[in-house]
């Protein structure tokens, strides 16, 4: 061989380097590009599984909360009935108590007066 086939075969061998390099650089700009996209994709997933958990959760949450108020309000409105009742029946009472506490002073009076 030549030195000037020797050197064609050098500058061959180069080129043809060049090339493994490019297509290397090449295939590796789309598998980092498809890469992105895998885990922008795996992102946009997630955040839509935790919102669609999350979501979830606080309508629970807020079920459980409707059924606790229901629960308070239904627990006040007996309490409330009850103390009507009592205070209902306790009105006959209450009007004799101060019918005589009225006499008793309308005696005292007429009595101090009298």
């Amino acid at each position: 061989m030549t030195r000037a086939e020797t050197l064609l075969e050098i500058k061959k061998a180069e080129e043809e380097a060049e090339q493994i390099v490019r297509e290397a650089q090449e295939k590796r700009k789309v598998i980092v590009a498809a890469a992105r996209r895998e885990a922008a994709q795996r992102m946009r997933e997630s955040e839509e599984k935790l919102k669609a958990e999350f979501e979830i959760a606080v309508s629970r949450e807020k079920n459980r909360i409707a059924s606790q108020k229901e629960e308070i309000l239904k627990r006040g409105r007996e309490e409330a009935e009850k103390i009507k009742k009592l205070a209902d029946e306790r009105i006959p009472e209450i009007r004799l108590y101060l019918k005589n506490a009225f006499e008793r002073a309308i005696d005292a009076a007429t009595r101090t007066n009298g």
